[in-house]
């Protein structure tokens, strides 16, 4: 049966990688001892075992904790699975699983529950941000690592917002997520949905320029309007996530589809090549989220 652990001390000591671990901070330290706890419970006892709600840069910890214990052979999907309650999620809980436990992906034995929220009366609700969301989240208690997205719906005819969001948490946080009454000067009305009721879609701005290459920083100067040596500047400083992963090689190659990451910028899909201009550059697409 799956169990959701926390603050577990292992007797058996922790493999660590010390270069890596001594370059974090105190916060990052706890938490990467965490994940290898975590790790260890679900290899020595053969249970699932499951984390809280991790993003980006602690989910980079959480790598780095799976390939000191397993070595670089370790595989998603048969050493852990990350899974924030949709498949397009950015923060996600981790389900770290015993070797035996096969291939076999049960995404339902996640404790996850969606909230979704609703102005009682749309015609007087103010227009909610997702730091609006958060802050009412976080007056009640409720910790960030136990909340993962939430999503705002978007009118489709201003892009402003309408005061609807799904918000994504823990299984055992729903009854008082559901309790939220305001917002705001917005009287909400909040109840636990199914998965498949948020509809979601991602939006998102375009973005058109040339590049000289598919570089990492060169894409990057162009989507987040930096210079090639902020950009370089952000990628060296573990800023600038690819595909879910932190990525600090910026000669690294992108390919359409290819989703990247920027602390402080926002989140972007390369989308795809239109045609090279007489210069030899390349006309290319890319797609910021909002």
């Amino acid at each position: 049966m799956a169990a959701l652990i926390n603050g577990i001390s292992s007797k058996t000591a922790c493999l660590y990688n010390k270069e890596l671990y001594m370059h974090h901070s105190k916060e990052e330290q706890m938490l990467y001892r965490h994940y290898n706890d975590l790790i260890q419970v679900s290899y020595q006892r053969g249970i699932p075992v499951f984390s809280q709600f991790a993003g980006l840069n602690d989910m980079e910890l959480c790598f780095q904790a799976l390939q000191s214990f397993y070595g670089t052979h370790w595989q998603e999907g048969k050493h852990a699975v990350f899974y924030g309650g949709y498949p397009e999620a950015e923060r996600k809980m981790i389900c770290f699983l015993p070797e035996e436990a096969g291939d076999t992906i049960d995404y339902g034995a996640f404790p996850i529950c969606c909230i979704q929220i609703v102005p009682a009366n749309k015609k007087f609700s103010d227009d909610l941000s997702h730091r609006d969301y958060l802050g009412a989240v976080m007056n009640l208690g409720i910790t960030r690592d136990q909340v993962g997205d939430i999503l705002v719906k978007q009118k489709e005819d201003d892009k402003s917002l309408s005061g609807k969001a799904y918000l994504f948490c823990q299984k055992d946080k729903a009854g008082l997520l559901a309790g939220i009454t305001r917002i705001r000067h917005t009287t909400v009305k909040a109840c636990e949905v199914d998965f498949s009721e948020t509809g979601w879609k991602p939006s998102f701005t375009e973005i058109t320029g040339s590049v000289s290459s598919f570089r990492l920083d060169s894409i990057l100067s162009l989507a987040a309007k930096t210079s090639r040596a902020q950009s370089l500047a952000l990628i060296q400083a573990g800023s600038v996530f690819l595909n879910g992963r932190c990525c600090t090689e910026n000669a690294k190659k992108l390919e359409a589809g290819d989703v990247f990451s920027v602390r402080g910028y926002g989140k972007f899909l390369f989308d795809k090549t239109n045609s090279l201009s007489r210069k030899g550059r390349y006309h290319i697409i890319v797609k910021q989220y909002i």
